[in-house]
């Protein structure tokens, strides 16, 4: 996506290489020098590395390698973007003239990231349909939180009941994935939710016109 620092108004921006296809394990801190100027305080000591701000040897092939990343997406992003996002309105497509009662999360464009497509299935637990394609590296959650069996938070800052939260799916397109995988995946997913839904007596009962949030459960 393009990015600029004085349109966005933003003081400090914290860069990852393996974003934009560098090297895992190093990255870039922007910050602003006036109006206003921004001024930090060292949380490591040492040898005054950084201006003082960080001690410690540098990752010299790491930054090497996001330096040459950031030339490649300067040049590249554009078009980059134009396909990751044809491939996943490619996938959203398949997934939502093939399958009923299924809700994307978030901002619908131009408020989006092109490669994200992040969907719930209602009736799916999400780790059950992680199970079930798990050829395929999908998310349930960040990567933060993807120890935690708690639905995003994310998500239910954003509106979503607990029941949609837990059955979101996040979908990762990018620069190396093709129009071929897309279609794998969609016709992965779309079998594994029908099978999933077929064990769940909750979608008998939505499709037989019952309304589940009217139930009084009762526990014995």
């Amino acid at each position: 996506i393009d990015f600029d620092v004085e349109r966005a108004q933003v003081d400090i921006a914290s860069l990852s290489a393996h974003k934009m296809y560098g090297p895992k394990g190093v990255g870039a801190l922007y910050v602003r020098r006036s109006k206003p100027r921004v001024r930090l305080v060292a949380h490591m000591d040492g040898g005054g590395h950084e201006r003082g701000m960080r001690s410690g040897t540098l990752n010299v092939p790491g930054i090497v390698g996001f330096g040459k990343a950031c030339e490649l997406a300067r040049l590249e992003w554009k078009q980059d973007a134009e396909r990751i996002l044809a491939m996943r309105e490619r996938l959203r497509s398949r997934l939502f003239e093939a399958l009923d009662e299924i809700h994307l999360n978030g901002s619908d464009d131009p408020h989006r990231v092109p490669g994200n497509l992040n969907v719930s299935f209602s009736f799916v637990e999400g780790e059950a349909m992680m199970m079930a394609i798990r050829d395929v590296a999908v998310s349930s959650g960040s990567a933060c939180t993807s120890a935690s069996l708690e639905p995003s938070y994310v998500l239910r800052a954003m509106g979503l009941d607990e029941e949609l939260a837990h059955s979101s799916i996040r979908f990762g397109l990018g620069k190396f994935n093709t129009n071929e995988e897309v279609d794998h995946v969609a016709a992965l997913v779309i079998e594994q939710v029908r099978k999933l839904r077929d064990m769940s007596p909750l979608y008998e009962m939505h499709k037989d016109g019952i309304n589940l949030k009217q139930i009084q459960w009762q526990a014995h």
